[in-house]
């Protein structure tokens, strides 16, 4: 279970929320900028474009604020530090990140889009000069090779075209004796041929097919270069209201519950994906993966 799982139980415990919600929501609506949607439609797009696209979710990746924050602790991430997160995304781990342990973050991401969401945050949250953000590309960085402390990605490996390059990447980056810190989604055991099948259908073809058991994940990252790996599985457990808003904030909650009462399409594939999601806990979940150069 991810933390798309997390979300998608999220909407349906909130549709259950009293409609005297309306007023305020629709207000939080007044004046939101339209969001640039991909071409596929809701039926056909994939997880990742329904959640941060069509729902407007920030906080993207499995576990939510709080797997960030167990690999930031893993990573020894400290104010002395120069951290690299890698596919940023809309930036919300790089201003918590500097926020909580007082490093310096620089973000990259394959989206411009995203870049230029994620530098607003950055300016909204007073932290320029402290955070910044760039279009780059995970397989070829333009950085130095030593010249962060510490490199993170959340959810990047299942979605790019070579793994183990996309390691090695942030291994080059990285100083000597560094971390370098990976959550990805993770089957709990071999799934089967069927389950792969549906959740290929409902969730995403491609980043379900690049998921790997545990054991899988180890090995890859044994034979891209990652010493002294440690590996965390942490339980998973369906956010609240209130850790919901810690991770998107009231006015972008009350957005994301706006989309999904009003939009009848949204509202039907986040229940056929709960229930899918249900029926497969024992299979689905992330893992968070730590290593040294």
């Amino acid at each position: 279970m991810t933390a798309t799982t997390n979300s998608i139980r999220i909407i349906h415990n909130m549709n259950r929320i009293s409609r005297n919600l309306a007023a305020f929501i629709t207000h939080a609506m007044k004046g939101h900028a339209k969001t640039t949607y991909r071409e596929l439609s809701v039926e056909r797009c994939n997880i990742f474009d329904l959640m941060a696209n069509y729902m407007g979710f920030t906080v993207l990746h499995p576990g939510g604020l709080k797997a960030t924050k167990r690999l930031a602790e893993s990573c020894r991430i400290d104010q002395r530090m120069r951290v690299l997160d890698i596919a940023c995304g809309k930036g919300n781990a790089s201003v918590y990140l500097a926020k909580q342990y007082g490093c310096s973050v620089v973000g990259i991401d394959t989206s411009e889009d995203f870049i230029a969401q994620a530098a607003t945050r950055a300016r909204r949250n007073e932290l320029e000069g402290v955070v910044g953000f760039h279009v780059a590309d995970a397989l070829d960085m333009p950085f130095s090779d030593d010249e962060f402390d510490v490199a993170i990605t959340q959810s990047l490996l299942v979605w790019v075209s070579d793994e183990k390059r996309a390691i090695q990447e942030a291994l080059r980056v990285t100083k000597r004796g560094g971390y370098v810190g990976w959550l990805e989604l993770t089957w709990k055991k071999q799934p089967t041929a069927e389950l792969l099948e549906t959740a290929s259908s409902l969730i995403s073809p491609y980043h379900q097919l690049k998921a790997r058991t545990v054991e899988g994940w180890e090995s890859l990252f044994m034979f891209a270069g990652v010493k002294q790996l440690e590996i965390i599985t942490p339980s998973m457990k369906f956010k609240n209201i209130g850790e919901t808003i810690a991770d998107e904030g009231l006015v972008n909650t009350a957005k994301v519950l706006f989309r999904y009462l009003t939009n009848h399409a949204v509202r039907k594939r986040i229940n056929a994906m709960e229930k899918f999601l249900d029926e497969s806990a024992e299979y689905l979940g992330f893992g968070i993966y730590i290593g040294n150069k």
